[in-house]
């Protein structure tokens, strides 16, 4: 019953922000060449009123080309993480995660549409088999940028469609993913994750050359996981809506987004048989953002971003092991990117935060309050 990983709606945008991007061009995926490739870093760090504290650097690594409607990418990294808990040994992780090969099919105006065949591979890169001393490094998701070491082979069919109406750009997409089994940890060995299907959509629309608006959202439902063969836990469906609104500049532009997730009850083991949970242990989940940038001159950008974080209290009672408090997190960041050349581009990132966390499943003895920062820098070289 862990918090569902990573956000819904990094996943949506890889399904329908291409394709979006070629009806709004009207230009050439479909006639370009083009190969790129890039690396960088980044640093997390972080601590808690309570003395436990880690940090994380990573080193990415990513190439991707583009030819007459075909896409490809792989990504990657390098990472080394520490965590230190108080009152407990520090332990440390060094090895790459998961590869990520994703490959599209870009048909142009095909039917009065656009339309993206895609299919995603996890590769089973990163580090698996946990020992009891690695599990320290599991800490809350929103600490750390990546807080899954590594999974089984996975493989993710889509379809994206989009078309547009004068002002008016909408996109649907149709996903299933196939997880592999993995050995999770010591005592979670041939871990079936199981299937996910998914479906999204979004809706842009220019109300003036000036104001901009869109609404997105996504469904996503789990088969069970199984453990040696043994039905052992079913995540709940997952719904995401949404909405953003843009004012554009020519020196500057100002987004603003608002991002709700919401949880259905999950299905838990119990003795030989895995039951619908009496209560719903996933609160509802808020994001509000803000972002700035100023368009310093054609080839350099300066943008600024603030993120509210609002996790809310489940439906079980304090008392029980099944509680998971509130979460709130305020994060801060700064980003400059610029053009050196015609195929050079370079970025750089500061990020802080705060979150109070009240107890879960991580930090069971009480509520914790962590602070954070996060630095980086990445280059991207085009062929």
């Amino acid at each position: 019953m862990s918090r569902y990983p990573g956000s819904l709606y990094n996943v949506f945008i890889s399904q329908i922000a291409l394709l979006l991007f070629i009806v709004f061009s009207g230009t050439g995926i479909v006639c370009a060449s083009e190969t790129t490739a890039g690396s960088g870093f980044h640093y997390d760090w972080w601590d808690s009123d309570e003395g436990d504290k880690g940090m994380q650097l990573y080193l990415p690594i990513q190439a991707s080309s583009k030819y007459r409607g075909i896409s490809f990418e792989v990504l990657t990294a390098y990472a080394y993480t520490r965590v230190d808990p108080s009152g407990g040994s520090a332990c440390s992780l060094s090895d790459f995660v998961d590869t990520k090969l994703n490959f599209a099919y870009a048909l142009e105006g095909r039917y009065g549409c656009d339309i993206i065949l895609g299919l995603g591979f996890n590769l089973p890169t990163g580090h698996t088999d946990l020992s009891t001393r690695d599990l320290v490094l599991v800490v809350p998701p929103d600490l750390m940028s990546i807080n899954t070491f590594g999974e089984g082979l996975n493989m993710n069919p889509r379809v994206s469609i989009a078309r547009q109406w004068d002002k008016l750009v909408a996109g649907i997409g149709l996903g299933y993913t196939w997880r592999g089994e993995y050995d999770y940890s010591d005592g979670v060995e041939d871990y079936d994750p199981g299937e996910i299907f998914t479906l999204t959509g979004e809706a842009s629309y220019e109300f003036s050359p000036m104001w901009y608006g869109k609404a997105y959202g996504e469904y996503e439902s789990f088969s069970k996981d199984t453990v040696d063969g043994d039905d052992y836990y079913q995540e709940g469906d997952v719904m995401l809506i949404g909405f953003g609104l843009s004012y554009v500049q020519p020196a500057w532009d100002l987004g603003f987004s608002l991002t709700g997730i919401f949880r259905d009850k999950s299905r838990i083991q119990q003795g030989i048989i895995v039951p619908t949970e009496s209560k719903n242990s996933h609160g509802d989940e808020w994001i509000a953002a803000v972002v700035y940038r100023y368009f310093q001159d054609k080839d350099t950008t300066v943008s600024t971003s603030l993120e509210y974080l609002s996790l809310q209290e489940n439906d079980y009672d304090v008392s029980s092991l099944y509680y998971i408090g509130k979460r709130q997190k305020i994060t801060l960041g700064c980003m400059v990117s610029k053009v050196l050349k015609k195929d050079l581009e370079a970025s750089a990132e500061i990020k802080g935060f705060i979150m109070d966390d009240e107890k879960n499943w991580y930090h069971p003895g009480g509520d914790y309050t962590y602070r954070g920062f996060s630095l980086g820098a990445a280059v991207t070289k085009g062929f």
